[in-house]
């Protein structure tokens, strides 16, 4: 599974353009001291979104039987059996919430987290894999984490009151 093409280019072109309006004006103009630093503040924001995007471009996601491969620079290998967290956020692009994304957040004993959004083709696949692994394991989930499989249509049992 990789992120879509569509979503990839146009980061790009962000990252692109915001490199481009920002550092145009400390080639070409002479600014004050602290334009000048907001804008290369914004330059190496702009560039870090690139590397971000590239390094998005070079990762390949396997979903195994046994857990989740990560192929690419930051690769590494969530084992369904070892799952210790999850948690599945919301953001939301408007006011009224009716737009935005969804990341998963994935890690075991002996990984870092694996984070990935919903512009992954296969998302869907990842969180319910994650999520019966995390209900086989007992990870107890967040209100919030519940909400959003719920909304992905994925049912989850209530945790027992304590």
């Amino acid at each position: 599974m990789r992120y879509s093409q569509r979503i990839l280019l146009g980061d790009y072109l962000r990252a692109g353009a915001g490199v481009l309006m920002c550092g145009a004006p400390l080639v070409a103009l002479d600014l004050g001291r602290w334009l000048g630093w907001i804008l290369t503040g914004l330059v190496i924001l702009f560039a870090l979104f690139g590397v971000r995007t590239a390094l998005r471009h070079t990762t390949r996601f396997l979903l195994e039987p046994d857990g989740l491969r990560v192929e690419g620079p930051m690769g590494t290998f969530i084992a369904w059996a070892r799952l210790n967290r999850m948690k599945l956020s919301y953001y939301s692009t408007k006011r009224d919430r009716s737009d935005g994304w969804m990341q998963l957040a994935v890690g075991s004993t002996d990984t870092r987290w694996v984070r990935i959004d919903s512009h992954l083709e296969g998302f869907r696949d990842i969180v319910l894999g994650a999520h019966r692994a995390a209900a086989a394991s007992g990870v107890e989930l967040s209100a919030a984490t519940r909400a959003n499989l719920r909304a992905m249509d994925i049912p989850v049992e209530e945790p027992l009151p304590a």
